[in-house]
């Protein structure tokens, strides 16, 4: 028998295309369930990080402002052997008192034999000798300082007024000045033996001109010009422990400390 529409499929080979089309479906369902578990589980890992607010960094201010105290310590030290060196009774007598704040002792112009010249006058040798030994030997009982102690500068100083190249003339004046005193000092009438060691090792000898007039007197004028001529004996502390550089050292950490307390935490801010 002729067949009437040799374009359909037989019955067994709709059975057989039937059962390959639900094959296929079922490997895409299978495919879209895949994508679907794997697109809940990229939000819900997102959604669990998202909720994970960043930890605030720990407060390290405690912990700062504590390896402070042994600085400060050391500067409190510093400051009250300062202020008990310039009470001491024979650098007062001599009138020869060192700053309070610096430990600075100034040697006026009128303890030198005139106006330029670099030798100190006969009384003043033995003022100046006998405050020295003094100096030291309370500088020895003052373990802040003394333990600290990089050098002893003794320093010239001189006024602006020259006929010729001031400020070169000035220089070699001052340092002229400077040399005088310390030579004195290590000479045979100057300081005992033990004194006498302990500035040769310590001493650094310098002139400053007139670069560095004195706070007391820093106008250009004749009234202020004998106190612009001046040699000082200053103690050089370790550059870890200079009075003022710790002053300002320690205030700025205080200061950028407090602020680091100040300011809100990343959590609080979130909030």
């Amino acid at each position: 028998m002729p067949i009437r529409y040799p374009s359909r499929p037989g019955p067994s080979a709709r059975a057989e295309s039937t059962g390959t089309s639900g094959d296929g479906l079922g490997e895409w369902w299978a495919a879209i369930a895949v994508l679907a578990f794997a697109t809940l589980a990229i939000v819900s890992l997102s959604g669990s990080a998202g909720s994970e607010r960043p930890k605030a960094p720990p407060d390290r201010t405690p912990e700062i402002l504590a390896s402070l105290t042994p600085a400060e310590h050391s500067l409190a030290a510093i400051e009250s052997a300062f202020e008990s060196l310039c009470h001491e009774p024979v650098l007062l007598a001599l009138e020869l008192v060192p700053d309070c704040e610096t430990g600075v002792i100034t040697l006026p112009d009128e303890l030198f034999s005139g106006p330029g010249s670099a030798r100190l006058g006969p009384v003043a040798q033995q003022d100046v000798g006998a405050a020295v030994t003094t100096y030291l030997a309370r500088l020895r009982k003052l373990p802040a300082i003394w333990e600290s102690l990089d050098g002893i500068e003794i320093r010239g100083h001189t006024d602006p007024r020259a006929l010729r190249k001031p400020y070169s003339t000035n220089m070699v004046g001052s340092q002229q000045r400077a040399l005088g005193v310390y030579l004195f000092l290590i000479g045979p009438s100057g300081l005992r033996e033990k004194d006498r060691d302990d500035l040769e090792r310590l001493a650094i000898v310098s002139g400053a001109a007139f670069s560095r007039p004195p706070a007391s007197c820093p106008e250009e004028s004749r009234e202020c010009y004998d106190e612009w001529r001046r040699v000082e004996i200053r103690p050089v502390l370790s550059e870890s422990l200079r009075r003022g550089d710790w002053s300002r050292t320690l205030q700025d950490v205080r200061v950028a400390a407090g602020r680091t307390k100040a300011q809100p935490s990343d959590e609080t801010t979130q909030r």
